[in-house]
C-alpha cells in the first residue's frame, strides 16, 4: 500500500497548472487524482461560509479543488509538498497505508479526515475550570496600614 497526500486548493481553475506541475515533478497521470465538482454554489455563499469559519477576508473564486497524490518515498513526498506550496495549498492531509483505489472516492477521504478531527478533539488535554471568586472585600490593606 502507498501513502497519499491530499491538498485543498482555493479554485478549480488551478487544476490544469497543478496537473502540469505534478507531471513535471515526476508523477504519472495514474499517480494523482484531481476531484472536480459540478455542484453550483454561488461565490458569495462559499465566501461567507469560509470567512465565518476561518475569520479571514479570503474571497473564493469558484468551487474549491481537492487533489490526491500517491507517494511511496520521502523524495516523492517532498516533491508533492513543493508543488502544493507553489500553488498555495490551503490545507494538506497525509494518509499512510491507504489503497489508492480507495482514494478515488472523495467521500471516503472526507470520512477519514472527519474521524481524525474527532480523534484530535478527544485527545485534547483536560481543561480545568475555576469557579467565580468573591473578589475584593473591605479588609484589603494598603501599604503599612494596620487594622484595629
Amino acid at each position: 500500500m502507498a501513502s497519499i497526500i491530499t491538498g485543498l486548493f482555493k479554485s478549480q481553475s488551478q487544476a490544469g497548472n497543478l496537473s502540469t506541475d505534478l507531471q513535471n515533478a515526476g508523477f504519472q497521470d495514474s499517480d494523482f487524482i484531481i476531484y472536480l465538482h459540478d455542484e453550483e454554489v454561488t461565490k458569495e455563499i462559499k465566501t461567507s461560509i469560509w470567512q465565518y469559519f476561518f475569520k479571514d477576508k479570503t474571497k473564493l473564486e469558484d468551487d474549491s479543488l481537492v487533489v490526491s497524490v500517491k507517494v511511496k518515498t520521502a523524495d516523492q513526498i517532498e516533491k508533492a509538498k513543493k508543488v502544493f506550496a507553489f500553488h498555495h495549498c490551503i490545507h494538506q492531509n497525509y494518509f499512510e497505508n491507504i489503497k489508492f483505489s480507495d482514494a478515488l472516492s472523495l467521500d471516503y477521504l472526507k470520512r477519514i479526515v472527519s474521524l481524525r478531527a474527532k480523534a484530535e478533539i478527544y485527545k485534547s488535554p483536560r481543561l480545568h475550570y475555576r469557579g467565580q471568586s468573591t473578589g475584593m472585600n473591605a479588609e484589603v490593606l494598603f501599604g503599612n496600614s494596620k487594622v484595629d
